[in-house]
Order: structure tokens, then C-alpha cells, then sequence
């Protein structure tokens, strides 16, 4: 597919040398189970760099929470065209739009972990764990040579398959001496939880799970008995457990899926249970670091259901005290905008007629019954519209608080993809941001910004290369994991030479169903609006024919959905109100010329994209923007750096001063430790790129945070409502809610 780049603007920062910025008055309590020694010897190689300043004072951001959002590209999201006005109007009225943010992969779980501890994509993590939850690498294979520079994969755990192993041959849980953030959190002193919508198993009080889906530590696949080391979970065989139709899908009775929750993914996190001083992915041994307070990364203190009456994100926000430091909030499959068509609650039922919480529900909407089952943009803006307000009028927010919504990854980018615009040049909100959008925007690339400037690239890792032949076509999937790209049907079963356009053992990046043919009855007379009660956001892009109605033009295919919703009794096959835009190869509307009564779509197939082109390679996640919200953050603020999810991890180290953590565990010889990194600075992963730019003076343009922001919305319930009504009231609705989910697991 041959698309143009985008016109970009450079944006050149002052290098800083100056030291992190630091959040005072924490004393760092913890110790390592490990036994503690001396820093490990950083290897004459790398070439230490003192971090970026983020402009703001030592102890500024005293808390920070994290909402992680699925596969929407800049285009979808903060165009307008998806009638999501809340996180594209109201939320940036309140913060800072980071235009230029990036993710680094597909599909989704390497975004993750890249997100937590700066590691690269590998193939399965790329396939979110579609095969096994087992083991990669091990801590003997920990790159220990080279330097800290954007081609240097120093510090990255290597896969025991080699390069561009096929997925299901390299697994998906990290070695030990892989650090997390959390566990810098922990060395650092600071508190932490991740919270996540409709998570059961062992974190919800009073449960025993013996039908649920994530029921092993940290809220892994599988029961509490599954361990990736001695006993992983056949993800691709759930109807070996009760009650289990997909572990990477949601299920009506539950939308939580792990592959977009990180904490189960590193043996970091889940080897606190043992009281063994080894930590070898092999043997599962000992804690990396113990969370402040003592316990476990894994414990009910440190991963809970987000709604939770006793440990979830209502109840911690009740005061500054029981606020964490830093809180994760990962939304379900439904509430994030991964499924167009959700398969349980969307929240649609939480508010009223005008858009207003409903406080009958209590502190968890979903106690309501949901009013139709619209996913995408649509359903993540009920989930912003219910819970920022929430953390904003909590005490912590108003107390050096940052708020930060982002995603995973740009999915997909390009003409057909339901993402992107088909008329963005005669839109208005978007025709001077994004100019020549129909003839394509390369926004499937990476970004990130490197001693002050924006470069169009980023990390290649170990394990999943970035190659092209001769002719410039790619042959090896990169971090893009070749998604998106419709490759021929030759591509298959082919040995070299290859065809053209065609990458050997690879037949389309991404993940899900591929659709069959579909007859529909439909409606349309004029203009390019055909009415179609069965049409969803997933049908974008397949071909349209009609072989009943004379006059009906070829060469056509479905363009921008619209979905309203669907019927309650019958919520994933019946639109109350379905429509799309006929469009052509170039993604220009084509107008009937008369009526339409019934069309097929084609089955999905490896040569449907018109505009495909083999030498547009998918090297980086795409571009997804993100918001910040914060008293340090001027009111309507907008940033053109490119950042990625490496810059978004280096820049929650110095807000937190890992470096200053009193964790001295050696990790593997001659990587690091958890509180210096590998720079010697606080910094892991592809986070320690040397030169790599934090968030700095143009994400918190209100470094005094003296200027009040806005007036800020009503919370849906008032924080300060007495636990003991929520235990009269929203605690009953809850048990019963997932009393209900339970038997209709069994």
C-alpha cells in the first residue's frame, strides 16, 4: 500500500542535562527478598546519559493514573468523526493533546509490556499469548553487550527460538531479572495498584474461582493452580476449562482479558508467592522486590476488580491515604473500544436521557442493565464520563495529580480500517491538521524524540526484525507485526523467490475472525448512504455487490459504520440503527444511481485492499494521541513531539525518583538493577535510550501549578458518600451483579 507521509512539523527541544525530577517526602521501606549486593558493573559500552527534566519540581506528581485504551488511531479519535466528544472535545479542554504520541507494536500485549518495562515485540506477545501461557527467554538470555543507543538491544531479553520465531515457539512470560516499573515502585517506596474492569478470579473477596478465566496470579489466564512455568494455560484451548469460551476474547459474562493487562506477564510481579532467594524464569523463585508495606506484587492490595467495594478505585479514592501513588486502570474488551459490538455491559445503562450518571446505580455502573451494546468509541466514552470525574474531585488529584488516557496502539491505520477518514480534506476540524488524508496517511509508523528532535523511527528489538529484499518488500514482520497489510494468497505456501509483495510464513498481521460472505437486506436510493440493520465497524473495507437491483456500481466497498446500537435480546447480530458510507477504491463516496435492495459482502480475503502496496512496511505501533490531564497542565494545551510508550515509561521513572530506591538486588550480571537500571539512572529497557526526551515543558505547561484549572465536572458520585451507604446499597448490587456472572459461567 503506498501511502504518503504525513506533513509533519518539527519540533526541536533544548537537549537538558540536568537530573530527574524527583517527588520528595517517601521514604523508600523496601527490601529485596534477594539477597542485597553491591550495583552491578554497567559494561564499558554504554555510555551514560544524565535523564530529561520534565520542568516540574521535586515532588510535583504525587499521583498518577493510567487509563489504557485500545486500537484507535489519531485519526479516529480526535477527528470528531467518531462522535466520541469526550475524550476528542471535553478532555482536552482540560489538559494537554499529545498529537504526536506513538505506540511501538501490534497487536496489542507487546504494547503492554513495552509500556511497563521497555522490552521490544516478540511474536507471540504480538498474537497477544493466542497459544500458551508459558515462559520466554530466561534470564540467561539477557542481552548484556552494547550500548544505550536506538540500535542497541542491550538489556532485552532474547528469544530462545531466535529472530522472527513463528508464533507459539517463543512465550510470553518475562524472566526474572525483567523489571517492571511496579517493582521500581516498589524499590522506590512508592505505592501502586492496577485496577481492572470486570476482573474475578482470586481478586474479588469471598470468591473461590474454580470456573474463572483469570484466576492465576495477577490476574493470568487459567485457574489459581496455572503457572506459565509449571503449569500454562492452552489459550487456544479454553473449553478444556468450565464455563470458558475464549481467554484472549471477551465472554458475555465477562469482558476482562489479560492480554491487556501487563502485571501477569513478568516473573517480577508473579515469583513474590515463594520465599526461594532464586528468581529464574525456570524455577520460580524468590520476590525481585516487596511492595511497600509488605505482601506481594500479586496480592489483593496491588491488583483488584476496578470496582471492587473494598479494593477497587471508588473506595481507595475515599482519601489521599489510601490513594496509590500510581494507579493502572485497565478498562474491559468493551469499555476500552476493542469491540465494535459488545458482548456484555457497555455502561450505556449508567446514565440518563441527558448524559447524567444515574446515582441509583451506586459506585459500580455496572450494576445497571445496559441500554443497547454499541463498543468502540462510544462505549469508552461512557467509561471516561463515569470515572475521570471521579478521580478528579478525589483529594489525591487535587494534590499534585495527573491524569493520562491513552492507547495501546493505532489499529488499523490506514484507508479501510473504520479508523481512519474518507473525507478528511473537506472536514473542517481536520482538514489543515491532516492534509491529503484521502490520498493516505502513513500513520503506521513509529515516533519518538531523541536529544530534542522527532525522529520517525524507534527501537527495532531482537526478536521480531524489520527486513525488506531488493525490491524494497518487506520480508520479516517488525515490531508492526506486518499488521493490517492484506498480503496475496501465494504468500501462504511459498518458498523463494517469492512473489511480489509477499512475506514467506506470513499471511496478515493483526489477530481475530476473518468474515465469510454475507447477503443483506439494505435500503438506499440516492446519495452514498446505503441503511443496513446488520452491518457493524467490523465489516469496514469488504466489497459490495449486487447482483439484484440494475444499476448498482462495482468496484465498491463498505466505508465509515454507523452503529447506534443493538437490541438487548439479540445484542450481537440486530442494529437498532446500522449504515455505512458506500465508497470506492480510493475511498471516495460513490453515489447510487438507484434503489438498493440487497447486497452481498465479500468474505474477507488477502487481496481485498485496493491501495495495497508490499513496500509499505508497519515498523511501529501508529499514531494514537493521548491526553493529560493535571493541575501542571495548562487548560487546552497541545504538544507536536513525538513520544512513544518508551518515552511515557522514562518520564514516570524521574516523576517518581526510581533511581533513589534502596533496592540494590543484582539482577542478572551486568544489567543493572531494578532502582539504577541500566544506565545507572533509573531507566530499563528501550527507556534507557540514550538521548530519549520525557514529557518536559510542553506537556506540564503549568510547572507552578498555581493557575486553577477549569472548573471541573461533577464526579458521578460524591467521593465523600459514607462507605457504609455503599456497603447498604452498591456493595448488595455488586455481589449480586457477579453472582449472576458466575452461574452463567458454570
Amino acid at each position: 500500500m503506498r501511502i504518503r507521509a504525513r506533513r509533519r512539523t518539527s519540533v526541536v527541544l533544548a537537549a537538558l542535562t540536568v537530573s530527574a525530577a524527583v517527588v520528595g517526602g517517601s521514604v523508600a521501606t523496601t527490601t529485596s527478598a534477594r539477597a542485597a549486593g553491591t550495583s552491578p558493573t554497567i559494561p564499558s559500552s554504554v555510555q551514560l546519559t544524565s535523564s530529561d527534566d520534565t520542568g516540574l519540581a521535586p515532588g510535583s506528581i504525587k499521583h498518577v493514573w493510567l487509563i489504557i485504551l485500545e486500537n484507535k488511531s489519531y485519526d479516529a479519535t480526535f477527528s470528531g468523526l467518531n462522535k466520541n466528544s469526550y475524550l476528542w472535545q471535553t478532555l482536552p479542554q482540560q489538559g494537554v493533546l499529545l498529537k504526536n504520541y506513538y505506540g511501538t507494536g501490534h497487536s496489542s500485549q507487546d504494547n503492554y509490556e513495552a509500556l511497563v518495562s521497555g522490552q521490544a515485540a516478540e511474536e507471540d506477545t504480538q498474537e497477544d499469548c493466542d497459544k500458551a501461557y508459558d515462559d520466554f527467554g530466561a534470564n540467561d538470555t539477557i542481552i548484556k553487550t552494547g550500548g544505550l543507543g536506538m540500535t542497541s538491544n542491550y538489556g532485552q531479553v532474547l528469544s530462545k527460538a531466535g529472530a522472527n520465531a513463528p508464533d507459539g515457539q517463543n512465550g510470553c512470560v518475562y524472566p526474572s531479572d525483567t523489571p517492571t516499573l511496579f517493582n521500581q515502585l516498589d524499590a522506590a517506596g512508592k505505592t501502586w495498584k492496577g485496577y481492572a474492569q470486570d476482573l474475578e478470579g482470586a481478586m474479588d473477596p469471598g470468591e473461590t474461582p474454580t470456573t474463572e478465566r483469570e484466576g492465576a496470579l495477577c490476574g493470568g489466564p487459567g485457574t489459581p493452580a496455572n503457572n506459565p512455568t509449571t503449569n500454562p494455560t492452552q489459550t487456544s484451548n479454553p473449553t478444556a476449562y468450565p464455563g470458558v469460551t475464549s481467554f484472549t476474547g471477551a465472554q458475555a459474562n465477562d469482558q476482562y482479558v489479560a492480554k491487556h493487562f501487563p502485571f501477569p506477564w513478568f516473573h517480577s510481579l508473579l515469583d513474590g508467592t515463594s520465599t526461594a532467594t532464586t528468581g529464574d524464569a525456570s524455577t520460580a523463585g524468590g520476590a525481585t522486590t516487596v511492595p511497600v508495606g509488605g505482601g506481594t506484587d500479586c496480592d489483593a492490595a496491588h491488583i483488584a476488580n476496578l470496582d471492587s467495594p473494598t479494593e477497587g478505585l471508588y473506595h481507595d479514592l475515599q482519601s489521599e491515604a489510601t490513594t496509590p501513588d500510581f494507579s493502572w486502570i485497565t478498562p474491559d474488551n468493551c469499555s476500552d473500544a476493542h469491540d465494535a459490538v459488545c458482548k456484555g455491559n457497555n455502561l450505556s445503562g449508567a446514565f440518563d436521557s441527558n448524559g447524567n450518571p444515574l446515582a441509583s446505580v451506586g459506585s459500580d455502573p455496572e450494576n445497571s442493565t445496559p441500554i443497547n451494546y454499541t463498543g468502540g468509541l462510544y462505549a469508552s466514552d461512557l467509561f471516561l464520563k463515569w470515572y475521570i470525574p471521579m478521580i478528579e474531585q478525589s483529594p489525591a488529584f487535587k494534590d499534585g495529580g495527573l491524569i493520562d488516557v491513552t492507547f495501546d496502539e493505532g489499529n488499523p491505520p490506514f484507508t479501510y480500517s473504520g479508523n481512519s477518514f474518507y473525507n478528511a480534506d473537506n472536514y473542517g476540524p481536520t482538514a489543515t491538521d491532516k492534509p491529503g488524508a484521502v490520498a493516505g496517511i502513513k500513520a503506521d509508523q513509529a515516533g519518538e524524540n531523541i536529544d530534542g528532535k522527532n525522529v520517525a523511527s524507534q527501537p527495532e528489538g531482537p526478536n521480531s526484525t524489520l527486513s525488506t529484499n531488493s525490491a524494497g518488500q518487506q520480508l520479516t514482520p517488525g515490531d508492526g507485526n506486518n499488521a493490517f497489510i492484506d498480503r496475496p494468497p501465494a504468500c501462504t505456501s511459498v518458498s523463494p523467490p517469492e512473489p511480489a509483495g509477499c512475506v514467506p510464513g506470513i499471511v496478515r498481521g493483526g489477530s481475530g475472525s476473518t468474515p465469510g460472505a454475507r447477503n443483506d437486506t439494505v435500503t438506499g436510493t440516492d446519495g452514498s448512504i446505503v441503511t443496513d440493520s446488520s452491518i457493524t465497524e467490523l465489516d469496514t473495507g469488504r466489497a459490495v455487490t449486487d447482483t439484484t437491483d440494475p444499476g448498482f456500481p462495482s468496484n465498491v466497498y463498505v466505508g465509515q459504520v454507523t452503529d447506534v446500537g443493538k437490541t438487548a435480546t439479540s445484542p450481537t447480530d440486530t442494529a437498532v440503527a446500522g449504515s455505512f458510507q458506500l465508497v470506492d477504491g480510493n475511498g471516495t463516496p460513490v453515489t447510487l444511481t438507484s434503489p438498493v435492495t440487497k447486497i452481498t459482502l465479500a468474505a474477507e480475503t488477502l487481496t481485498q485492499d485496493p491501495l495495497y502496496d508490499a513496500t509499505d512496511a508497519t515498523p511501529g505501533g501508529g499514531e494514537t494521541g493521548s491526553v493529560l490531564i493535571s493541575p501542571y497542565i495548562r487548560p487546552g494545551s497541545v504538544s507536536s513531539v513525538d513520544y512513544n510508550h518508551y518515552s511515557w515509561l522514562r518520564t514516570m521513572e524521574d516523576l517518581f525518583d526510581v533511581s533513589a530506591g534502596t533496592d540494590t538486588a543484582k539482577l542478572a550480571p551486568g544489567v543493572g538493577s531494578v532502582s539504577g537500571g541500566l544506565d545507572g539512572l533509573g531507566h530499563i529497557g528501550y527507556a534507557a535510550q540514550k538521548g530519549l526526551t520525557v514529557f518536559g515543558n510542553d506537556v506540564f505547561t503549568n510547572p507552578a501549578g498555581s493557575t486553577p484549572s477549569p472548573a471541573l465536572p461533577e464526579a458521578p458520585l460524591a467521593i465523600g458518600l459514607p462507605l457504609v451507604a455503599l456497603a447498604a446499597g452498591g456493595t448488595a448490587l455488586t455481589v449480586r451483579r457477579r453472582r449472576r456472572k458466575r452461574v452463567a459461567a458454570a
